[in-house]
């Protein structure tokens, strides 16, 4: 590999391939790392050279600065992301942002009507594809054709859902190498969906393969993956269970009855994750842990209670 020359060369077999810019500078940027990853190239059925990187540092200490990225699954909107900052005393939240995924309901639609067409042409699909495809489109649409754009729409989606992926990757890669930079040990935890509950929702293989590739990205960055469940439902002051208050367009809104706070549910869900953390490192762990999490414990709610109103925008 010469990443000079944007080169990838096999003198045995006479190959030598030229590296696309991008390739070769985010190939030199990993190579930078430390310790360094491990580039493995390997041969596709499809007959493509794919190159695969390994890595696996050490997972870091849990000690004070401490970085908390908290990520919520959501079967219909995707992800939400948080990232809480601790030191020795304090507490900040960083981030909070949410990754939507494409929508793909006009495309499955066209992609349904476009394959019942080509198994069984009739007049009232074609009159149907009229509504959705352009006249001149239509007009000349055979069985093969339409079977190649079904073929055509499907991969969008595919490809589409791939961007969503790397992109929610790219964010949780950048706030980890941040935090390396800062010498801040990252953790990430993730409040995952039941499985029953995820099933035939449209979202299904795109959030187990994003929780795969986020837990293999942890390994890679070395932070801690965790996975552990979190309600957006308990109220983040009291823990009690709020009832729905009401829906916005971005949000939905719960009320705790004794507290009488609002607040987002994602944003509570996330909130409440963090807390969990630190509360299972409390009774599970040894003393040094230990004495990490309630402090740490006590920054967060600090924190909430200096920022009441975060939680509810």
């Amino acid at each position: 590999m010469d990443l000079r020359r944007a080169e990838l060369r096999i003198p045995s077999y006479g190959v030598r391939v030229q590296l696309p810019a991008s390739l070769a500078g985010a190939l030199a940027e990993e190579n930078r790392l430390t310790p360094r990853p491990e580039f493995v190239l390997q041969l596709t059925s499809r007959d493509k050279l794919r190159m695969v990187a390994k890595r696996a540092p050490p997972l870091p200490l849990l000690e004070a600065p401490l970085q908390i990225v908290a990520v919520d699954e959501n079967s219909a909107h995707g992800f939400t992301v948080t990232v809480f900052d601790f030191d020795d005393r304090s507490c900040r939240l960083t981030l909070f942002e949410r990754l939507r995924p494409p929508n793909h309901g006009y495309r499955r639609q066209l992609a349904a009507l476009l394959q019942g067409f080509a198994d069984a042409p009739s007049e009232e699909r074609h009159a149907q594809l009229h509504q959705l495809l352009p006249k001149e489109l239509v007009e000349e649409m055979a069985p093969e054709r339409a079977k190649e754009l079904t073929r055509q729409a499907r991969k969008k989606e595919k490809r589409l859902n791939n961007a969503f992926i790397q992109r929610f990757a790219a964010l949780v890669r950048k706030l980890t190498r941040e935090a390396a930079k800062e010498g801040r040990a990252a953790v990430v935890l993730v409040d995952p969906i039941n499985h029953e509950s995820l099933k035939r929702t449209r979202l299904q293989g795109t959030l187990l393969r994003a929780r795969r590739v986020l837990e293999n990205l942890c390994r890679y960055e070395g932070a801690l993956f965790v996975e552990l469940c979190a309600s957006g439902k308990r109220c983040p002051f009291c823990g009690s269970w709020g009832l729905k208050a009401r829906q916005t367009k971005h949000a939905r809104v719960y009320k705790c009855w004794k507290c009488n706070i609002e607040w987002n549910r994602d944003k509570g869900a996330l909130y409440n994750l963090a807390a969990e953390y630190f509360e299972k490192l409390r009774r599970e762990e040894c003393d040094d842990v230990s004495v990490l999490a309630e402090r740490s414990l006590a920054s967060l709610k600090q924190w909430l209670e200096k920022h009441s109103k975060a939680l509810e925008r």
